[in-house]
């Protein structure tokens, strides 16, 4: 992924979380979450998980300087303790948020500095709290954070036109089950750059404008975000979606195979227009 957060010996600016601004975080987090506690995946590949949740705009960050850093120390027990319980659901998003508060503060995770753009739309995301009533502080907030995830995306991904559409790939997480499957996770930013409606179409593993391929293989979703199998985008508006490649689950799917000799590509082959993404996941 070409994101700026990074573990680092020593720097001078962390990022503290605003746990009241978080959305719902993605279910293959937990997963993550749940392998890292039980030390099935590095410390790295975790925190990769969390600077998806940075990057995407789902958590607002703030820069401060950091006095005494504990980069050099490990990530301590208890970190893990709470990010098992809130795989388990037994523990609030909150909860595991100021777990991962606690590593930024002391260092762990860092930015070597701050984008004043986003320092400024950040400013304007708590201006909203100002707002007495619900609606008018949900508005704000859904507002300014979606510039948010335009600006991250256009600072930090590969552009891609096909079309009228711009597609923007940050990069995909790929996983691994304690079975031994791999689980390929993309998320893309579309926006519609032309002067008419266009539709994302996706009904079904077997018939969708979107899959992977290694070349030789084509592997079909198993699961994704598209809403009753389409997404329409008016012009100049935004849409974040999210496709993960795994386990066959029927209905023309395919299951996700993963090798590290190989090239993946994200093909798209839409009635606007068709391309292929290189995900660079080696």
């Amino acid at each position: 992924m070409q994101y700026a957060i990074t573990l680092v010996a020593m720097a001078s600016f962390a990022i503290l979380f605003a746990p009241a601004y978080a959305e719902s975080v993605p279910e293959w987090v937990k997963n993550t979450a749940e392998w890292w506690a039980q030390d099935l995946i590095s410390d790295s590949e975790f925190l990769g998980a969390i600077q998806y949740l940075v990057e995407s705009g789902i958590i607002v960050v703030e820069a401060t300087e950091v006095e005494d850093s504990d980069a050099d120390s490990e990530v301590p027990e208890w970190v893990k303790n709470t990010a098992e319980w809130w795989a388990q659901d037994l523990i609030s998003d909150s909860e595991f948020l100021g777990a991962i508060q606690y590593l930024i503060n002391v260092g762990l995770i860092m930015i070597e500095s701050e984008d004043p753009v986003l320092a400024e739309m950040q400013a304007e995301l708590e201006a909203c709290e100002q707002f007495k009533k619900v609606s008018q502080r949900s508005d704000c907030r859904k507002e300014v954070e979606e510039r948010i995830m335009i600006y991250r995306y256009q600072q930090d991904a590969e552009y891609y036109k096909i079309g009228p559409v711009a597609y923007y790939y940050p990069g995909a997480l790929l996983d691994v089950t304690e079975g031994g499957q791999p689980i390929l996770t993309i998320q893309m930013l579309v926006i519609n750059e032309g002067t008419d409606n266009v539709t994302l179409m996706c009904t079904g593993p077997s018939v969708c404008n979107y899959d992977v391929t290694d070349g030789t293989n084509v592997y079909k979703y198993a699961a994704t975000d598209f809403t009753s199998g389409s997404i329409t985008i008016k012009p100049e508006q935004a849409r974040e979606f999210e496709m993960i490649f795994g386990p066959n689950i029927g209905y023309g799917g395919t299951t996700f195979e993963y090798d590290p000799a190989k090239q993946y590509h994200f093909r798209i082959n839409e009635g606007f227009g068709s391309g292929s993404i290189p995900l660079n996941l080696n």
